[in-house]
């Protein structure tokens, strides 16, 4: 895959209506970039919404990205990474597994808390705005 991965922060600003976000996305699909999101990313958007409501949006707004599903590969590498870098960064689950879904489908990783990140090798993690 070539494109970016969106991370659940940028999801996060999209649902709250925050314009960079919106301009973001608008600006990446005009110049033709394939825009993913993890489906580890589009379940944390669903916990958080607060109701049935608030749930059919995020479903609308997921559907608008390529969801990308985990395989055994992701697994692996998202328990390498929690085995690498939860004590000595604080790596959880979630990043883990959306670190691991960029660096296997080479995607760029767009996210708003780049800090997460910065410490894996070989991920290329950008804040988007």
């Amino acid at each position: 895959m070539t494109g970016k991965l969106l991370d659940t922060t940028i999801l996060i600003d999209l649902s709250r209506g925050k314009i960079a976000a919106s301009d973001f996305v608008d600006h990446e699909r005009q110049a033709g970039t394939e825009l993913f999101v993890s489906v580890i990313s589009a379940m944390e958007l669903i916990v958080g919404c607060r109701n049935k409501v608030e749930v059919a949006k995020a479903e609308k707004q997921i559907a608008d990205f390529k969801l990308v599903q985990l395989n055994p590969a992701m697994s692996q590498k998202a328990y390498e990474l929690v085995l690498t870098y939860n004590k000595s960064h604080g790596m959880m689950i979630p990043d883990a597994l959306i670190a691991a879904t960029a660096l296997l489908e080479s995607l760029e990783l767009m996210s708003d808390n780049v800090r997460h990140f910065t410490m894996i090798p070989d991920l290329i993690v950008t804040r988007p705005y």
